[in-house]
């Protein structure tokens, strides 16, 4: 007779553990005893009996759809350690996936307690098997419950005392020191370190060049890893840093099995990263997703991640020829498993479309001084407010005028109201003005001016490219190459460039992507401007003129 053995665990914790080399021995001597054959062991990792997930997934759901298709032969036997393994569902659940499987002639043995379940012992024909089969499924669910009810008192129990600021274990972000029963405690050098490492992903360091620079100076602080038993600084560490609430003083609740239950704490985490810096990091962060690669930060490529091969759907990516020019490729050409073997000339490419795309890509929060934004911002709301006090003040004593007889003391009062309003209504234009420049708004001229400015830095100055490839993505959705021309596309606009950088089908300003576009009149004033311009007649057809 040949078997096959089934093992599962839930987490990487217990795969660190002796689950698996327990559940490996049981079934192995179970097999032995009997005289089975192993055709098979099958192991699920991380998969929870108690989602009851692993039965139409993973190794064991792959299992039961090769029964279900007669692909598992009659008399096989399945080997577990015990019914747990198989489900901590309630009863109902484990006893009907049994069932469908000993209908097509498969056994399941049990090593602990000892079962062996077949059509027999699931009809309750075999009285003493199907007994134990329920006393079984029975503990197996009770201990689920009972577990999962301790989790959750044990989460409650943690959860109130880092409410009430106290520390209830010591295990905790590795820039703090955790006693038990008390409040926690800043390692300055470390949060130094975390400080540092958000100072660089705001300046426009990436994941890699962090790790590069933090294992040149700084001492790891995990221990060594169990697998390579290496310690360094690793691109997933450095990246949960980055995205710490804890950082920010926030400690998020999560329930059983991880999952937020909503409920954020804030406090019980000193904080010891400025908000402003957290968000500039984290912005470069985002602004740097899918721009990687050797010189990224150089960024000598505008158009990452955004072309791909008509032929095969695959990437297409810059490359270096010959004589020193470089090239748009597709890299399964380049591998020989495509027939699209053209080139696209990067420099024609990249000034076509920085002639006639940069003015649109690039929009105020390109040009917006963000450190300036905050203050300005303040003093508008105290603009606001003054002036909201003023008024009222002015229709009280109007009101008392009209009640009273106007008096001196009381139209000077008037007066000097009135001129305390008017400066304070002139200093909140003012104010608004100075938030507007901060943001970078600008009249179609003096967008297209600094658009300019842009364009004429991009061969000297990485920042002007790194921010032509940061704004391209927002206006295009994506670009296909077919060896002789490339096609644009996106929301707004098609187009299409030749080798040579000529654009045909180019639509930029059609009537019916007006709607939408508050910003039409100055795309198509700046578009103008430019020479891009397209004009259309009121059916939408292109002018001749």
């Amino acid at each position: 007779m040949q078997a096959i053995r089934y093992h599962r665990f839930s987490s990487k914790r217990q795969d660190r553990g002796s689950t698996l080399a327990r559940q490996d021995k049981a079934t192995r001597e179970l097999c032995e005893a009997k005289g089975w054959t192993v055709v098979e062991t099958l192991e699920d990792c991380g998969q929870s009996a108690w989602k009851g997930d692993h039965l139409s997934v993973g190794k064991l759901g792959e299992l039961r759809k090769r029964i279900d298709a007669g692909l598992i032969p009659a008399g096989t036997v399945i080997v577990v350690e015990n019914l747990d393994r198989l489900s901590r569902q309630d009863y109902r659940t484990a006893r009907r996936w049994i069932e469908d499987v000993t209908d097509r002639e498969i056994t399941v043995a049990v090593c602990s307690p000892a079962l062996l379940l077949d059509r027999e012992a699931m009809s309750g024909s075999n009285i003493g098997s199907m007994i134990q089969h329920l006393l079984e499924a029975n503990r197996a669910t009770a201990e689920s419950q009972r577990k999962s009810t301790f989790q959750r008192s044990n989460l409650e129990r943690m959860t109130g005392m880092i409410r009430s600021g106290i520390c209830p274990t010591p295990r905790v972000p590795a820039w703090l020191k955790g006693v038990v029963g008390e409040p926690l405690t800043i390692i300055d050098e470390r949060a130094a370190v975390v400080q540092l490492i958000y100072e660089w992903s705001a300046s426009g360091m990436g994941l890699q060049a962090i790790c590069q620079r933090l294992n040149a100076s700084h001492e790891p602080w995990s221990a060594p890893g169990w697998k390579t038993g290496a310690s360094q600084w690793r691109i997933g560490y450095v990246r949960d840093i980055l995205r710490a609430p804890a950082v920010e003083g926030k400690y998020v609740v999560n329930g059983p099995g991880r999952q937020p239950t909503g409920e954020v704490i804030t406090g019980y985490y000193p904080r010891i990263v400025d908000a402003d810096l957290v968000d500039r990091a984290r912005a470069a962060i985002d602004k740097r997703a899918g721009t990687g690669g050797q010189n990224a930060s150089e960024a000598q490529n505008y158009f990452v991640g955004l072309v791909t091969c008509k032929h095969c759907s695959g990437a297409v990516g810059r490359v270096k020829g010959g004589k020193g020019y470089a090239y748009l490729e597709c890299r399964n050409a380049r591998y020989g498993t495509c027939s699209n073997r053209g080139g696209m000339n990067y420099a024609i490419l990249s000034k076509a479309v920085v002639d006639h795309l940069l003015h649109l890509a690039l929009n105020d929060t390109h040009f917006a001084a963000v450190d300036d934004i905050a203050p300005l911002m303040a003093r508008v709301s105290q603009a606001r407010s003054k002036i909201a006090t003023l008024e009222t003040e002015q229709t009280n004593l109007l009101q008392a005028i009209r009640r009273l007889s106007a008096s001196d003391a009381l139209i000077g009062e008037l007066e000097r109201i009135e001129g305390e309003l008017v400066a304070a209504k002139a200093a909140l234009t003012q104010s608004e003005d100075a938030v507007a420049i901060a943001r970078g708004t600008v009249s179609p001229a003096e967008h297209l001016s600094r658009v300019r400015n842009v364009s004429a830095s991009l061969e000297t100055s990485a920042e002007a490219r790194r921010m032509v490839r940061d704004a391209l993505p927002a206006i295009i959705d994506g670009m296909v190459w077919d060896g002789r021309s490339l096609r644009v596309s996106s929301p707004h606009f098609m187009m299409t460039i030749g080798k040579d950088g000529s654009i045909s089908g180019l639509d930029l300003f059609h009537p019916r992507n007006r709607e939408g576009s508050p910003d039409y009149a100055r795309r198509r004033d700046a578009a103008i401007e430019a020479g891009t311009f397209l004009p259309y007649n009121d059916k939408g057809a292109r002018s001749a003129g």
